[in-house]
């Protein structure tokens, strides 16, 4: 292998990553910056050097697919000897078993899925309603990937903005959960990464043999690691200086899984002798894809928008990105499906379209809009038999059904009555629940589209995906739809982290097209009004927009205007919230937060130009007005 030919393909940001002779590295990858090539290059590169050794090189990733990708490329590169990468579960998982095995200690059985115990749980404490399930599962499962006992659990969610009814539940359930685990010998997967941490700084021979197997560490995706990963990090890596890191906090989007992005955007603070480097240039999109982005990102609150800011496209000028208003989700389908319909046939043939959404239910409708017009959708399609009748099965499940169905699967295989075929599809429902918790089978459906854990050629066609499925793809023209209030960002996303979450998901959306991207966006959906997402408030659509400036850079009156601003919009707020409670119903029945926006620039000076505003009836307006109109005379 030569190590020279690894550089000709990289730019200048990209070859320094690669070639740096520093040995502890964190390369900020912005999105199509080409970070898992640098990733990739690096392993090669200290190989073909003489710098590392294959055999003591280990790559940490977080799903098996992403690993093994990892695996191929390194492989690909010319490298003899096989170089270790996985996820950071079956790294420990395979570091306790050989521990056990060592120490004579029976390994315990390890769940793929903590659902089941937790629902007996709930079933003794006669507290499991399917809606609270749900909520409690998710609350846990952010709990114990953070790291939370019983004892600070409470004080870590409220440090953390989080606002469930349920968490006043968790230490007893955490509790009762580790009860009934012991009792019955079994572990999670948090456990194991636990497990793995306390056996490594228990046992001293231990630790210097892991560490001396695993000396050279590098770390893909490293904006989503959680707490509990960094700290088995911190253990593999403890006196060690050999590690790199490759990540981009502007796509950071697990939150609600338990990552934590601050990890990464702290570490040159934790490790002094870091050396950051960053990777502004984006070879993927086209400069107005890119500054839709930035764009996104500014105004959507997240606290990674000056870095985003600073992002570069390497391409030429392409279509402006444009923004599409449909009178409901229907209209909007119709008309999407219609573009895609008009399309060049080359690019549906070649897959190189796609139309993505914040949910399952939006991609749906798109999917039956797009075969009502006669536009193929990708679908997998698998030869009759019991794999593709499992499958078919497994699609039309809940959540809470999925996983009983996997656990079913696995035990019932007990008597050798199960065909293997369906015990694939067990293991492939196992692996998708780790990565989407609370997937159901729609979600699942959208999984194998895009990760193929049957290794089946999929039909050609366009691509439907939800934002989070389309992370780490690309596509020629991209529709990015549901651009709205409610979904953009979600009505779910109640605290300030998670609204910053929205918004770098919404980014990770506009950033997978690579020539066109159209966002469109319902003023009605589900039979309630919406309103154009905040994040494109100001977004002109005829051509590539540039984010606000830094805010070091604004002067000091408009300082003192933003900060009037922002004292008129809290107070309008609290008028919002208070006429809703009065009348019953949620504050968004009164108007929207853009309309509050309007209220503040433009203070109506009558009930009639206040109705015209927000489009609230004449009667509403009469009675509402008044108490609108004592706030704004305050101010």
């Amino acid at each position: 292998m030569d190590a020279d030919m690894l550089l000709v393909d990289l730019d200048p940001d990209q070859r320094h990553a690669v070639t740096t002779p520093s040995r502890s590295v964190a390369v900020l990858a912005g999105a199509g910056s080409g970070k898992t090539r640098v990733l990739t290059r690096r392993v090669a590169w200290r190989i073909a050097t003489g710098d590392a050794d294959a055999t003591h090189t280990l790559v940490l990733t977080f799903t098996r697919e992403a690993a093994g990708e990892l695996r191929r490329r390194i492989t690909s590169l010319g490298i003899g000897t096989p170089v270790d990468a996985g996820t950071f579960h079956s790294t420990a998982l395979a570091l306790l078993r050989r521990r056990w095995e060592d120490t004579n200690r029976r390994a315990p059985t390890v769940l793929d899925d903590r659902r089941r115990l937790v629902t007996e749980v709930l079933s003794e404490r006669r507290d499991g309603s399917s809606a609270r399930t749900e909520e409690i599962l998710a609350e846990l499962s952010w709990a114990l990937a953070r790291g939370f006992g019983p004892d600070d659990v409470v004080a870590g969610a409220r440090t953390a903005g989080r606002r469930s009814p349920v968490i006043a539940s968790l230490p007893a359930i955490i509790d009762e959960y580790a009860t009934l685990k012991r009792r019955r010998g079994v572990i999670d997967l948090d456990d194991v990464l636990t497990i793995a941490v306390r056996e490594l700084e228990q046992d001293a021979d231990l630790a210097a043999a892991t560490r001396w197997r695993h000396r050279h560490l590098l770390i893909d995706e490293a904006q989503d690691l959680n707490p509990l990963q960094h700290r088995f990090l911190d253990v593999l890596r403890r006196d060690s200086d050999d590690l790199f890191l490759v990540g981009d906090p502007a796509q950071a989007i697990y939150g609600f899984n338990g990552a934590d992005p601050t990890l990464l955007d702290d570490i040159d603070r934790r490790l002094p002798t870091l050396e950051v480097i960053h990777l502004p240039v984006n070879h993927r999109c086209t400069p107005q894809i890119v500054a839709a982005g930035a764009h996104v990102l500014a105004h959507g609150g997240a606290t990674v928008a000056a870095r985003a800011d600073d992002l570069r496209s390497a391409r030429e000028d392409g279509p402006r990105v444009a923004v599409s208003t449909f009178a409901d989700a229907d209209a909007e389908a119709a008309a999407v499906a219609s573009e895609v319909a008009a399309s060049d046939p080359d690019l549906i043939r070649a897959s190189r379209l796609a139309v993505l959404a914040r949910t399952n239910r939006q991609c749906i409708v798109i999917v039956a809009a797009l075969e009502q017009v006669g536009v193929p959708v990708m679908q997998r399609r698998l030869r009759p038999g019991e794999l593709r009748d499992a499958l078919d099965h497994v699609q039309r499940l809940t959540a809470h059904g999925l996983r009983t169905w996997a656990h079913d699967t696995v035990e019932a295989a007990g008597d050798g009555s199960v065909h293997r075929d369906r015990l694939r599809v067990a293991d492939a429902v196992f692996a998708f629940c780790r990565d989407h918790p609370d997937g159901d089978g729609t979600a699942l459906r959208a999984w194998v589209h895009t990760t193929d854990p049957f290794d089946v050629r999929a039909d050609a066609g366009v691509e439907v995906l939800t934002f989070h499925a389309a992370k780490g793809r690309e596509w020629f023209r991209v529709w990015v739809t549901g651009a709205e209030s409610g979904l953009m960002p979600h009505r779910g996303a109640t605290t300030v982290a998670a609204r910053h979450e929205e918004a770098r998901l919404a980014y990770v959306a506009l950033t997978r097209a690579t020539d066109e991207c159209r966002i469109s966006w319902a003023e009605r959906r589900g039979g309630y009004r919406r309103e154009r997402s905040r994040f494109l408030d100001d977004f002109v659509s005829t051509g590539p927009i540039a984010a606000p400036p830094p805010q070091n850079i604004i002067d000091d009156d408009r300082r003192a205007d933003a900060g009037r601003r922002t004292e008129m919009l809290e107070a309008l707020h609290q008028w919002r919230d208070h006429a809703a409670r009065r009348a019953g119903i949620l504050p968004d029945a009164i108007c929207s937060v853009r309309h509050l926006g309007l209220l503040a620039e433009n203070r109506p000076a009558s009930a009639d130009a206040f109705g015209s505003l927000t489009g609230i009836g004449p009667l509403t307006a009469a009675r509402l007005y008044p108490s609108l109109a004592e706030v704004l005379n305050n101010l």
